[in-house]
């Protein structure tokens, strides 16, 4: 009797260890699985998986900061408000450092420097930086939750800067090589020749959100960047602020070009510039045409805070021909 039992104990260990360590493989598969949604996959969260929101913009500026908070309130977002540069203090560094550009151009250089610096000295892995001239769509975490799900299954952590918005038109963009339309004609201000075969035009528009290779990404209203990309940032535009005068977007794209950087860009856009025909810039006088975006659902138009749909806007800046009636 005694033998048939130690018999039948020995024969059920087996089954005891081979269980214990399908429990222990379930536990490492999930506590794996966890740890890779908190770091890519918590898009739904406050920071929008980033480690942190970065805005830039000054206390003076009222409106832009009432905008802010009311796109932070509606979408459940935390923003952490960096330290900005008016023309008065770039002016000052600019003599004291032989800066090559001056004025709020020198400012905004400063302002994202300043952040870059701060993600190296803090430890911060990945931020978002937004700009306080900017909208989103409606449903920004639903689409914000598919594009970094993307990100996840093709890059992992290998990525450097994520665009959110941009405000030009990108060649690498897949819609922007399948898209018909036919620019104006440029014929000494007699009045342009255009056509948009609406079929295109509605195409375009009902275009799916995808994630590419950026090749030439311009503006830095909404953009997401690594530690290490921060930190080769800040060493780029301190060399660049001393031996060439340009725009900071401008300087990073050519960067990009020169494979500088593993850089993303998101079609269409869900964050995009208001434009400064309906805020005040310290930039109006530059003259350079409308900077606003169209968005299919705009949270500040939702909430009464535009007077103007941005739904009926051009989908980027350079491309104001898009919504010309047809000739």
């Amino acid at each position: 009797m005694v033998k048939r039992q130690f018999t039948q104990r020995r024969s059920a260990f087996p089954v005891v260890i081979a269980f214990s360590i399908l429990l222990a493989f379930a536990y490492l598969s999930s506590y794996q699985t966890t740890a890779e949604d908190d770091t890519y996959h918590q898009s739904q969260n406050a920071t929008l998986g980033f480690q942190k929101i970065y805005v830039l913009n000054m206390p003076s500026r009222i409106e832009r900061r009432r905008n802010m908070k009311a796109l932070a309130k509606f979408h459940g977002l935390q923003f952490d408000y960096a330290q900005t540069f008016d023309a008065g203090q770039a002016n000052t560094l600019a003599r004291a450092s032989n800066y090559l550009i001056n004025g709020t151009h020198l400012g905004c250089y400063l302002s994202h420097m300043h952040i870059y610096r701060h993600m190296v000295d803090e430890d911060i892995e990945t931020a978002l930086i937004l700009e306080d001239d900017i909208d989103m769509e409606l449903d920004l975490k639903k689409r914000h939750r598919q594009i970094m799900d993307e990100v996840y299954k093709r890059y992992k952590a290998d990525w450097d800067m994520l665009y959110l918005g941009h405000c030009t038109s990108d060649s690498s963009e897949p819609a922007i090589a399948a898209f018909n339309a036919t620019p104006p004609i440029d014929n000494g201000g007699l009045g342009g020749s255009i056509f948009i075969d609406p079929a295109d035009r509605a195409a375009f528009l009902a275009r799916g959100l995808t994630l590419y290779d950026a090749e030439y990404p311009m503006c830095l209203h909404a953009y997401a960047v690594t530690r290490e990309c921060a930190k080769r940032l800040a060493v780029l535009l301190e060399e660049r602020l001393k031996t060439l005068g340009q725009d900071i977007d401008l300087v990073l794209a050519v960067g990009v070009q020169f494979g500088f950087s593993t850089v993303l860009g998101t079609s269409p856009p869900y964050i995009v510039q208001i434009g400064r025909q309906e805020l005040t810039s310290d930039l109006a006088q530059l003259k350079d045409g409308n900077t606003a975006q169209r968005l299919s659902q705009s949270t500040l138009f939702h909430l009464k805070l535009r007077t103007t749909n941005p739904q009926t806007l051009p989908p980027y800046i350079d491309w104001p021909w898009f919504t010309a009636q047809n000739k």
